[in-house]
């Protein structure tokens, strides 16, 4: 088998793995939307994904929530344009943090019932509570350090990974108690606004004149 061949060959199984991950995820969400999360199983979610248990566990070890855990990283990573940096202005945290809450809304939006699921498992199932506390920090810490990067922005000796879990309960909590409880007075240009505005804060951004 030629060099050329070799690399065409490992392409395709490349790309059936990924076609089999992005199944497996589509199928947890389609489930856990329809089912809630506490009565998803991973057969369940095998037979509608068409793969076999094996092979959801090869590609997913942790089970579900690690299936869940990872969307959220890839929506995440689309998000703040932390592997693009050279795409981000980083003289203009305003306008970063802008379209960042600008595109979680949309995102909140587009997948509320999924959300909604969730949010409810956690509230009357305690698996994903007692998940989220195993869950690595790294991720996060390397998100901390790239809202730091931004000129004008001053943690003032504050730990960086504290402002980050400080603005993700404020930005997430507010989208999501206002797709529960919409307001008619706050239109989305008004709470992307007020967002802004408190993340700002958050960080310590200083405006220099």
């Amino acid at each position: 088998m030629n060099k050329k061949t070799v690399q065409d060959y490992e392409m395709i199984i490349e790309s059936n793995e990924e076609a089999k991950i992005v199944s497996i995820q589509d199928a947890t969400s389609k489930l856990i939307e329809v089912k809630g999360y506490e009565k998803v199983t991973i057969p369940d979610i095998a037979e509608l994904a068409n793969v076999s248990i094996n092979q959801l566990y090869k590609y997913f070890p942790g089970g579900k929530f690690y299936i869940i855990k990872e969307i959220g990283h890839q929506y995440m990573d689309e998000l703040l344009m932390i592997k693009q940096p050279n795409n981000v202005d980083f003289n203009d945290f305003p306008g970063y943090m802008r379209e960042v809450i600008k595109n979680l809304q949309q995102l909140y939006k587009d997948n509320s019932s999924l959300m909604k699921a969730l949010t409810m498992a956690a509230l009357n199932d305690g698996e994903i509570v007692d998940e989220v506390r195993k869950i690595d920090l790294k991720d996060y810490e390397i998100a901390a350090e790239f809202f730091s990067r931004f000129n004008n922005v001053s943690t003032d000796n504050k730990n960086p990974l504290e402002l980050l879990m400080y603005w993700g309960i404020m930005v997430k909590g507010i989208i999501f108690l206002t797709i529960i409880y919409p307001v008619p007075i706050m239109n989305d240009k008004v709470l992307t606004d007020l967002m802004v505005d408190l993340s700002l804060n958050i960080w310590g951004y200083h405006k220099v004149p």
